[in-house]
């Protein structure tokens, strides 16, 4: 008998930090991050902030957890933030971390840099409703460098996929 209990009680051990890490959001967590999504969604159009995880999970029939749900609210804060000062670093020109340039040194808008399901274009792919809510142009190598520039300076590096978004 002893046997089998040994085994299913480290069994047991090994799951439990995965089940804590997946606990609900908190009351405060679900009510912080419904604020700033509304917030986002005010300033920057419905479908900046992107899926509401709350109400409609990370995936279907997923609920989101409450580490998913804190790391979404410091994204959602990020992008209405107020942009640092020009003086300050993450301001000026040339600061955006490598991982931004998601296709080097391309500019090209056309189809053969152009994501076909997100629509991502440009040197920094971004999506063009992500541009059109920062009342950026991508059409110019200056205009995407500024979008981009704007974005970090907003969302920081986690904006891009590479660079941990």
């Amino acid at each position: 008998m002893k046997r089998l209990i040994l085994p299913a009680g480290a069994m047991l051990a090994a799951v439990l930090p995965a089940v804590a890490d997946a606990k609900p959001p908190t009351a405060a967590h679900a009510r912080a991050y419904e604020r700033a999504y509304d917030h986002v969604a005010r300033v920057f159009g419905r479908r900046a902030p992107g899926r509401n995880i709350i109400k409609q999970g990370v995936a279907p029939h997923k609920p989101a957890s409450d580490a998913q749900t804190v790391a979404s609210l410091a994204v959602l804060e990020r992008m209405v933030a107020p942009a640092p000062a020009a003086s300050s670093p993450t301001a000026s020109a040339g600061t955006l971390p490598a991982c931004a340039s998601e296709s080097g040194t391309n500019y090209s808008t056309g189809s053969d840099n152009t994501n076909a399901s997100s629509g991502a274009t440009g040197r920094y792919q971004i999506t063009p409703s992500t541009a059109a809510n920062y009342g950026c142009s991508l059409a110019t190598a200056a205009g995407q460098d500024a979008c981009a520039q704007t974005i970090y300076a907003h969302q920081g590096a986690g904006a891009w996929t590479g660079c941990g978004g």
